[in-house]
């Protein structure tokens, strides 16, 4: 009981960098990016779509959305993932 509050006040200003914590931002900055990413494709083929005509126009433009949905759920998913963690 003696030597209790040196023990406790002792190293109370040690500053840790975690590199868990370092990493948070740069993963979500590529996150955004592939979601980014996925916009640009879709205005990339509603345009290709537009100009183009192809009798399989619909299943490209269905298969574009599809791939922004996902990207977006798992990007979302991913960012909760970093920032809980």
């Amino acid at each position: 009981m003696d030597g209790i509050y040196e023990k406790l006040f002792e190293d109370t200003m040690r500053f840790t960098i975690n590199l868990g914590d370092v990493l948070k931002l740069p993963l979500i900055v590529i996150l955004i990016g592939n979601i980014f990413y996925s916009l640009m494709l879709v205005l990339k083929v509603k345009i290709l779509v537009d100009t183009v005509e192809s009798e399989n126009a619909g299943k490209i433009k269905a298969l574009v959305y599809i791939n922004l949905l996902v990207s977006l759920v798992v990007a979302l998913l991913a960012t909760f993932i970093i920032l809980l963690g």
